[in-house]
């Protein structure tokens, strides 16, 4: 009487868990890199949309519309749309960086103020968008005295 054996050998199952540990080994440093990446995109993303956000509101209201960092001078750890004491219709808005990532303004700088005529006071300013990971590439985010944007990828330190 011959029966049919079904199953896996001791050696069919170690040769499975080291070869799905290399794959795992490989797999993840690939993904921690691709979403340090998609923090650094949605970070750029997020102070882009406060810039715009906060310019377009100085418009429409007629009234100057600060952004600034939520504490202090330091950006990295966040920023804020913040409207005069006299609007009692909009309520001001706060701004995270995702992940690891940090904004750092090229300058000392404490607030860009959009006028009623969408003009910065402070000029042009460069902020760069970096994480903790060294030569990668990271964002930086020039706004000009107009309010004009760009958007260009930078080499992190």
């Amino acid at each position: 009487m011959s029966r049919l054996e079904s199953g896996f050998t001791l050696v069919e199952l170690v040769v499975a868990m080291l070869v799905a540990g290399i794959v795992l080994a490989i797999a993840v440093p690939a993904f921690n890199d691709f979403h340090a990446r998609g923090a650094i995109r949605a970070t750029a993303a997020d102070f882009i949309t406060a810039v715009n956000t906060a310019r377009m509101q100085a418009v429409s209201l007629r009234t100057t519309v600060t952004l600034k960092p939520i504490e202090g001078q330091n950006w990295a750890g966040g920023w804020q749309i913040e409207y005069p004491a006299d609007i009692t219709s909009e309520k001001n808005q706060e701004f995270r960086p995702q992940g690891s990532s940090a904004v750092v303004p090229d300058a000392a700088l404490n607030q860009i103020e959009f006028r009623s005529s969408g003009i910065t006071s402070a000029g042009e300013v460069k902020f760069t968008l970096c994480d903790d990971r060294t030569g990668e590439q990271g964002r930086e985010i020039t706004i000009s005295p107009f309010g004009k944007i760009t958007n260009e990828t930078k080499s992190c330190s």
